[in-house]
């Protein structure tokens, strides 16, 4: 009996242990079916955006059914037009980065060191050799670690690795804009770098320590990390945490820890992948970065998780993407396969003949992509796949005519629908014009406060959740604010949500250019003054450190070019020091010809006074004249001589003025193709009998005032602010050139 009830109770601890270890097997089942489903609708929703991002196409690429050809045209189009060396533009941080750019182009199949005649890793290890930026010697770490591109790009790598290693603090952590998201940046660009045999040992020891630091110091209870002690970029956050995430699964192979358990061993301690999927990181539409950042880390976790090993960018040392490409392979060959089928000119004998030769094809890459052990490899050989099956063409059956009573056989063209190669040259752009116009995503951007600002602590604006108010301040004084996210309240609001970033107080405000205008200037700027009463610092470093000298309240500077620094601006200027951008110190007073504003600015070759109205003879006419030093606009009605009309393309925006709640006035104009903003209101002017007031012109042009209201000094953001189709202008109506259908607004703001 006794030897029976022992044999019980060991049956029954033995089976609790095995009710234990099962359940752990499947909560972590559980766990990577849920993040499949996240996956799934992170590219759903990437799928949906209106314009393409710059890390969009890897994520279309590592998913389960690969790439579209129109997704890659899209990606390539997008990075032709926003990347800032390919472009030739200047949109900063608001466009696509070089390393976005080189591994976008590295998932579409694409060259980066030969993008419409421009070399791209060139060009970043130009920058990596002069970077002295933290966070800008990882980012062009990782687009160069990204594959193999010449002993120029090798030296770069090593000297990167040792700069970075270099700048690890003594606790294990990278900082520059937080711990957190430096770290996780470091360690996925560092894994890409294990293959430097002189440089393996201390990699391996680097990356060890940091993730000790991270494990004993920064993971929190819910599975994220924070750093508690630094209150401007420390606090918890989903994208810093996503970053991280990433960075400790491309390196788990060295560490051995696993992002989809707690890293601690703690039960209480939810794993990061817990807290990213409990955080909704893939439903984020509404923050663009967010949505990058969360699809693509679950996607790095997921091929971790499944065995692979480094870094989902590193295209020549994993296989990442092969998944990927034979699912965008086989949907090629079926999409041809479906063309040939839908041949209503084709036999049914000629039609299988063409199917049997797809299919061999569609065999023979499968089985090449299959055996490929890198990504690069995998990528290839789906472009050439497609590229043999685009090839296939079907005979048609020669119609016949009747000719004078002779029945005579015409030629007929074979079948020429393609599924076309990701990696085939396109000519024109696929974007739509609505996602071409769409405004910028501003996450992630500083920005300053325009007028009073209230802060709340939900997105429920009720006075009860109100936590701070920042009343109306001059320029100088205006409070500075990191925008996080953006989302709409339940009262339909545009809602940002905002860190000071001088206390590093969080909250929600109203959103939008009313409220809120870039704090650092990123435009074509030449010359500027300083404004701060206490004056600027120049200095030698892009970092603004090593001071040259200090400059006064209302001194004039020349300006060499703008330069992005993490998330702000530099000027760099003709003496090669650099001051901040920040606009609460120094005042742009002259730009150049084109600007990184919303819409591409070039000079406009109409005088605005020389606009006539065809007029016949014996005829009167009003007629406009202006006063060239003070631009001041006025009507009158005199007779005028009969002139030839030369036609002139044209085209009409909407102007409006309004001052205090009231509308002076309102209308459409009809201008030249290419005419101003500056032009469209004195049309309105000449139209309406508006009194329009301006000082300089062309490019330093500064509507002084309308119909009496008068203007602060230029530069103030008081007086007359322009907005062109909602958008806050940041260059001067004489340079900032209308298409048709813009509506130009003029609001007093003093």
């Amino acid at each position: 009996m006794n030897k029976k009830r022992l044999i019980y109770w060991i049956s029954l601890i033995l089976g609790v242990f095995l009710l234990f270890i099962g359940g752990s097997s499947v909560a972590k089942a559980d766990t990577a079916s849920d993040v499949d489903a996240a996956i799934a609708t992170g590219v759903n929703y990437t799928a949906q955006k209106s314009k393409f991002g710059g890390w969009d196409a890897p994520i279309f690429a590592l998913s389960n059914n690969g790439i579209t050809n129109t997704q890659a045209q899209n990606g390539y189009q997008a990075i032709l037009a926003h990347n800032d060396y390919i472009s030739g533009g200047h949109e900063g941080y608001m466009g696509i980065t070089d390393v976005a750019a080189i591994i976008s182009l590295r998932a579409l199949g694409k060259d980066p060191t030969n993008v419409e005649n421009k070399d791209l890793v060139a060009h970043v290890i130009d920058d990596a050799n002069t970077n002295t930026d933290l966070n800008g010697q990882i980012n062009d770490l990782e687009g160069l670690s990204s594959g193999n591109y010449g002993a120029a790009s090798e030296t770069a790598r090593t000297n990167l690795v040792n700069k970075i290693l270099k700048a690890q603090e003594s606790s294990g952590m990278w900082n520059d804009y937080g711990r957190v998201y430096t770290t996780g940046s470091a360690l996925t660009a560092l894994s890409m770098n294990l293959n430097q045999p002189d440089l393996r040992d201390t990699i391996t020891a680097a990356i060890k320590k940091a993730v000790g630091a991270i494990t004993s110091t920064y993971y929190q209870e819910d599975g994220g990390f924070a750093d508690k002690a630094d209150t401007e970029y420390g606090s918890e956050d989903a994208s810093n945490s996503a970053t991280l995430v990433a960075g400790l699964a491309a390196t788990a192979n060295i560490t051995n820890v696993n992002v989809y358990s707690s890293l601690n061993g703690q039960d209480s301690y939810a794993s990061p992948v817990q807290n990213l999927l409990k955080n909704n990181v893939t439903s984020t539409p509404a923050n663009a970065f967010l949505l990058y950042e969360g699809t693509s880390t679950l996607q790095q976790a997921q091929f971790t998780n499944n065995g692979g090993i480094g870094s989902i960018f590193a295209f020549d040392q994993n296989a990442a993407f092969k998944p990927g490409e034979l699912a965008s392979f086989t949907n090629a060959a079926t999409a041809k396969k479906q063309a040939i089928s839908n041949d209503s000119q084709a036999t049914t004998a000629d039609q299988n003949n063409a199917i049997s030769t797809v299919n061999q094809i569609l065999a023979t890459y499968t089985a090449k992509i299959n055996a490929d052990t890198t990504s690069a490899e995998a990528i290839a050989d789906r472009n050439a796949g497609v590229a043999e099956i685009n090839n296939v063409t079907v005979p048609h059956v020669a119609p016949i005519v009747q000719n004078n009573g002779l029945s005579v056989s015409t030629t007929a063209p074979s079948s020429t629908t393609t599924a076309a190669p990701i990696s085939s040259p396109i000519s024109t752009p696929v974007v739509t014009s609505a996602a071409t116009n769409k405004k910028p995503s501003v996450n992630g951007s500083v920005v300053y406060g325009l007028t009073t600002i209230k802060l709340y602590k939900n997105t429920n604006f009720t006075k009860s959740n109100l936590t701070k108010t920042y009343k109306k301040q001059a320029r100088v004084n205006r409070p500075m604010f990191l925008v996080i996210s953006q989302t709409t309240n339940k009262q339909g609001k545009a809602v940002y949500k905002v860190k000071d970033t001088k206390s590093g107080k969080t909250g929600y405000t109203l959103s939008g250019s009313k409220y809120f205008n870039n704090a650092y200037y990123s435009a074509n700027v030449t010359k500027i003054k300083v404004i701060n009463p206490k004056g600027i610092n120049e200095y030698n470093k892009v970092k603004l450190t090593n001071k040259q000298r200090h400059v006064k309240k209302n001194t004039s500077l020349t300006v060499k070019k703008v330069v992005n620094y993490g998330r702000t601006t530099r000027f760099l200027l003709t003496n090669d020091n650099y001051v901040s951008a920040n606009k609460k110190l120094v005042f742009a007073t002259k730009y150049d010809k084109a600007s990184d504003n919303t819409t591409t600015t070039t000079p406009s070759t109409v005088a605005p006074t020389t606009i006539t109205t065809p007029t016949t003879t014996n005829s009167t006419s009003s007629s406009t004249s202006s006063n060239s030093s003070t631009g001041t606009v006025s009507n009158n009605n005199t007779p005028v001589t009969p002139t030839p009309v030369v036609p002139t393309a044209t085209e009409t925006v909407t102007v409006n003025a309004t001052a205090n709640g009231n509308v002076l006035s309102s209308g459409s104009v009809t201008i030249p193709v290419g005419s101003t903003a500056l032009d469209a209101l004195y049309a309105l002017a000449r139209q309406n009998g508006l009194n329009v007031t301006v000082s300089g012109s062309g490019s330093s042009a500064y509507v002084t005032g309308i119909n009496g209201y008068s203007a602060g000094k230029s530069g103030t953001d008081t007086g007359w602010l322009c907005y062109v189709s909602g958008n806050f202008i940041q260059v001067s109506l004489g340079a900032y050139v209308l298409k048709n259908g813009d509506t130009v607004s003029m609001e007093y703001n003093k």
